[in-house]
């Protein structure tokens, strides 16, 4: 059996077990589809329930992940075959260039003279970046990358231009190199750790989400608190750039709803009352959660709801059947409170849905490739051992 792991996904759980396989004296190949690891967790500000730094626990993992002997790092790449069986498979494996070699010594001028501006995928469109740019400062791997799509040196577009390339004092830059590799690896064994992707509220119309700019997603509002997102942690509207005297959260938004998705996503009950605690420390005076039930089911997860509810946070039942602008800059939200089953309608200054999760795009294709199976909702089905 060959000692070698393939681990599929660079997010935290990804990190962690190659980390965990590296160490144990495995040699692992970790691929990740976008351009640095951390996935999800390296965007966040804080971890509910301590409030700890997110990328402060991160960030070190990520380092470890790309300092480690054992580990290769294979980012912009997919799996596209799996042959063999357990102890013996060949995987395909396809990785994109990113134009930019390993001598980048990341000072950031070919972002200065770069004239193409696109938004920022990393801060969910809040910001801009440039075609030659580093999704997170912590970004590991560590070189920059072009995004050859929007880039004006190559065809499609026929502006010439190497202003990068003329900045660069390392002279990391190749518009040479081929769009993609193809490489083939054997490994004795394979971890999926793909995550999820959140549901796009726009398919709720009712909600307002893409019509009014103060309706927020829960990781748009994630980007607004944290210290390097667009705004350096200052809650603003994205309407008029004011500070919000009163905001709603909205829990499971396209989640145990039978048109979407029935389950329950499991942990934007905590997030959402992190969000609410942030929101009060960071001086927005009234703060509203409007919950179906609240699951708060972990480690310190009930005390840091009563802690939020102590300071000043209203837990509201009920689902909001509208939402939208009230014709004076704000928006009016309309919903049953089924606890006193009164129909109630308020204004807010911004509100902020907790989007269902869903799997990954493309985890059906991966999973034809692994020759492993889904469940009903579209997830890796884990096989229980005997005895259950």
């Amino acid at each position: 059996m060959s000692d070698s792991v393939l681990v599929i996904g660079g997010g935290i759980a990804g990190i962690q077990a190659a980390l965990d396989m590296a160490d144990a004296g495995a040699r692992v190949v970790l691929v990740e589809r976008e351009a640095t690891i951390g996935g999800i967790m390296a965007i966040l500000d804080k971890n509910f329930p301590t409030l700890d730094c997110s990328i402060c626990i991160e960030a070190p993992k990520m380092s470890q992940v790309d300092l480690h002997p054992n580990i290769e790092i294979l980012s912009l790449a997919e799996v596209v075959s799996v042959e063999g069986q357990v102890g013996d498979f060949r995987v395909g494996i396809r990785q994109q260039a990113r134009y930019v070699t390993d001598a980048c010594t990341r000072c950031g001028e070919c972002t200065q003279v770069c004239p193409v501006v696109r938004p920022n995928e990393f801060d969910s469109g809040m910001a801009s970046r440039r075609a030659i740019y580093t999704p997170i400062p912590q970004s590991v791997p560590g070189p920059y990358l072009i995004d050859i799509e929007s880039c004006l040196n190559v065809p499609p577009n026929y502006i010439p231009c190497d202003r990068c390339y003329e900045a660069c004092a390392a002279k990391a830059i190749d518009f040479n190199l081929p769009h993609e590799t193809h490489t083939e690896i054997e490994v004795g064994s394979i971890i999926v750790a793909t995550g999820y992707k959140s549901f796009d509220p726009r398919l709720i119309t009712a909600y307002g989400y893409g019509q009014h700019p103060d309706v927020l997603t829960a990781m748009e509002f994630e980007r607004l608190i944290s210290s390097a997102g667009p705004t350096g942690g200052e809650i603003l509207r994205p309407s008029d750039g004011k500070h919000p005297e009163n905001i709603l959260f909205v829990l499971c938004v396209g989640s145990r709803d039978k048109r979407f998705f029935h389950y329950c996503s499991r942990f934007c009950c905590m997030y959402s009352i992190k969000h609410a605690y942030q929101a009060l420390d960071h001086g927005v005076h009234d703060v509203d959660v409007l919950y179906m039930d609240i699951r708060a089911f972990g480690k310190g997860f009930d005390g840091f709801w009563q802690r939020t509810k102590d300071e000043g946070a209203r837990f509201l039942r009920g689902r909001p059947s509208r939402i939208r602008s009230n014709g004076n800059q704000r928006l009016s939200v309309l919903y049953e409170d089924t606890e006193s089953s009164e129909r109630v309608e308020t204004d807010y200054d911004m509100v902020v849905l907790a989007t269902a999760v869903s799997p990954p795009s493309g985890m059906d294709i991966l999973a034809e490739r692994l020759g492993i199976d889904l469940d009903a909702d579209g997830f890796i089905w884990a096989q229980e051992g005997e005895g259950g």
